[in-house]
């Protein structure tokens, strides 16, 4: 497919040690970022290795639950799992625990490498960790392409862009008939995952490929993309971006908000 790839949720098989199935996505589409579909079983517990906050040997990692129940417990900490949201830890600074209740958790587990830029951008702005936010914790926000344009899509901000060096996460969700119009990232790499209910085209690459609950695609930079759905269906996913070499720098000098986007839809 070009500058895309789909890995499509029956290509994924679980297989369990101590509880967890932690199975790796499309693991070879890009070297920095790694994403892991989990399950851990109703009344089992998994504390994930931590890594440090610094380039070359450090990471990042976030964890979005999907469905199910349980909470997390950290030494000083600890937040209910009730719905569907976005954990990000504190590096190595504190251990955790993630512990199913009386249903399966169903999670998305996700690591991102961590360079020079990503340490001297945290050091200078770096949003709060450990974060937990569920939906409605979350900014909403739009843009020229989607509510601006008419769509009924409502954009959410998980992680902050620049908040975390390069890396980002976000939500859109809308009931059909909707749509986010074309439009092209020049400097991020992203990847999306439907989330129950989730059923749309995405249109990427001169492709239309149908994205159903569980599938995950990713869109190198440089590629026009967007989604549409029609009436009973609906866009549902979280994106995450990889912003490779960095955000563009800012009259302030600093990663700033220049457009790394072109909408080249009129909807």
């Amino acid at each position: 497919m070009g500058n895309i790839r789909i890995m499509k949720a029956d290509e994924i098989h679980h297989e369990f040690i101590n509880g967890l199935s932690h199975q790796p996505m499309m693991a070879d589409s890009n070297e920095e970022a790694k994403l892991y579909q989990c399950i851990l079983k109703a009344g089992s517990s998994w504390s994930p290795e931590l890594f440090p906050r610094k380039s070359g040997t450090g990471k990042i990692q976030f964890f979005f639950f999907i469905s199910g129940s349980g909470f997390i417990t950290s030494e000083t900490e600890s937040w209910q799992i009730t719905e569907q949201a976005v954990f990000a830890p504190n590096f190595d600074k504190e251990k955790f625990t993630l512990h199913a209740g009386k249903e399966d958790l169903h999670f998305l587990h996700i690591t991102g490498v961590l360079n020079d830029y990503d340490i001297s951008t945290m050091d200078t702005w770096c949003i709060k960790l450990p974060r937990f936010r569920t939906y409605d914790q979350c900014v909403q926000y739009t843009e020229g392409f989607t509510g601006d344009a008419g769509s009924s899509v409502k954009s959410r901000l998980l992680i902050e862009g620049r908040g975390c060096g390069r890396w980002s996460m976000g939500w859109n969700d809308g009931e059909g008939p909707s749509f986010i119009g074309q439009h092209i990232h020049p400097f991020l790499e992203q990847w999306y995952y439907v989330l129950p209910g989730g059923s749309f085209t995405y249109q990427a690459a001169n492709l239309e490929v149908p994205m159903e609950e569980g599938d995950l695609s990713y869109t190198e930079q440089n590629t026009y993309h967007g989604s549409e759905t029609v009436a009973n269906r609906k866009i549902n996913y979280i994106w995450l971006e990889l912003a490779t070499n960095g955000y563009p720098v800012g009259r302030d000098q600093l990663p700033g908000l220049a457009l790394d986007m072109e909408d080249t839809n009129n909807k």
